[in-house]
């Protein structure tokens, strides 16, 4: 599957992809891994902030995915990796659309609006800790 078929599939509804804690940002990045990069579940997080930070701890993510260390070097497919806020301190997960130098459309979940829907959203990189790439074959 494309990923702008993925969007057009579930924008504006709900993704509980483990069925635990409702739809949450790393349901939506779970099922991105299977149906669009095909490389099924990765590794248990306790939050999405760790899906970076953790990475070298994380040997199913080091299989399928690149770290990339830059707030402005995403591209589209990225995944997008945001630190702990005050009022969120799990972090946050999303797939990139449009990168840009201070801001990146991102197709998330429980962002910045919260709503539980899948929707596009021009997210901030101020808290952007860096990517995720699948490995190129």
């Amino acid at each position: 599957m494309e990923l702008s078929e993925f969007i057009n599939k579930y924008l504006g509804k709900e993704v509980d992809f483990d069925g635990a804690y409702g739809a949450q940002c790393v349901d939506l990045f779970r099922q991105y891994c299977q149906e669009v990069l095909e490389v099924g579940h990765t590794g248990a997080v306790e939050g999405a902030k760790d899906l970076y930070l953790n990475y070298e701890n994380m040997g199913k993510e080091k299989a399928v995915f690149e770290k990339i260390r830059s707030k402005t070097g995403g591209q589209y497919g990225d995944v997008a990796i945001y630190d702990a806020t005050p009022n969120n301190p799990y972090g946050h997960v999303a797939i990139v659309l449009i990168p840009r130098y201070k801001d990146t459309l991102v197709f998330e979940q429980r962002g910045g609006t919260k709503d539980p829907k899948a929707q596009l959203y021009w997210r901030s990189n101020e808290k952007l800790l860096g990517f995720l790439r699948i490995w190129e074959a």
